[in-house]
């Protein structure tokens, strides 16, 4: 590696770094919890289809696609806390700067996703896709 390859590497590196979350706006999975048992907002921002095979109860489900077309649906919750959640923090990062752009002021993100969430033995639920009889 040259080093003005070295120098362009390190300057994506540093570029990157300054583009997630602050500290301040991260929550961990288990604050995260006791947070939403409080009556905060907990956005998942996954697929629906991985939102049904499971997710934390009483979350609500806006894949990050969706997002900026539904951002109505949020309203309520505009000048309230809401966490957001994805399956490892990919795109909660980026739903997380989408609501700031529109308004939303108390935005978190939960660290390590779902996947955090579920390694630490948190609640998670599947939805019960079976059809009723009418």
């Amino acid at each position: 590696m040259t080093g003005i390859q070295r120098c362009i590497v390190a300057l994506a590196v540093l570029i990157l770094a300054g583009c997630g979350p602050k500290e301040e706006q991260l929550v961990d999975v288990k604050a995260a919890a006791e947070r939403q048992a409080g009556g905060e907002l907990l956005l998942d921002v996954r697929e629906a289809d991985d939102y049904k095979e499971f997710h934390i109860p009483n979350s609500t489900n806006i894949p990050y696609g969706h997002l900026a077309l539904r951002l109505g649906e949020l309203e309520p919750h505009k000048g309230k806390p809401v966490m957001v959640i994805d399956h490892s923090g990919l795109r909660a990062p980026r739903a997380m700067e989408q609501m700031q752009k529109a308004g939303f002021t108390q935005v978190f993100v939960v660290k390590g996703g779902i996947a955090e969430w579920k390694a630490a033995g948190l609640p998670l639920e599947k939805l019960d896709m079976k059809q009723r009889p009418q």
